[in-house]
């Protein structure tokens, strides 16, 4: 079986490719609920046996790049942060598939340091609506 390479991702924010990404991290997290009642008793009772579930589920994008000048996508990205508006990010592997995320950016980042010569950018992303995106780059249904 062969591995998913990062070479050949293709990251956009309102249909404007995203240059110069050294890294993508798409997360999910479930907070979950104790639904544990009085019936709920390890075996031979005194003590309960806690019960869970999932209550809700939270998406988040994080991204982090070389700033260039003149890039659209960074531009397109550093606006929508500032303005703090919806975008979509879509984000495809080398084949074309992945996924279009609905949401806004929680954070955006410019930072530069002598050692590392240039500036880098970061965001955070969090994601309201998810879209399957085929392989021909059309989007799918979820």
């Amino acid at each position: 079986m062969a591995e998913k390479k990062f070479v050949g991702t293709q990251v956009e924010v309102n249909g404007r490719v995203v240059a110069k990404l050294t890294s993508f991290t798409h997360s999910l997290e479930v907070e979950e609920a104790d639904v544990t009642g009085l019936g709920d008793t390890v075996e031979g009772g005194g003590v309960f046996r806690q019960k869970f579930i999932a209550a809700s589920v939270g998406e988040t994008v994080a991204m982090e790049g070389i700033a260039l000048l003149e890039d659209d996508g960074q531009t397109e990205l550093k606006r929508v942060a500032e303005l703090g508006q919806e975008a979509v990010i879509k984000h495809t592997d080398a084949n074309g598939a992945g996924y279009a995320l609905t949401g806004f950016f929680t954070t955006y980042e410019e930072e530069g340091s002598v050692s590392e010569g240039v500036y880098t950018f970061s965001g955070e992303f969090r994601v309201n609506t998810k879209q399957a995106v085929v392989e021909d780059g059309a989007p799918g249904g979820e």
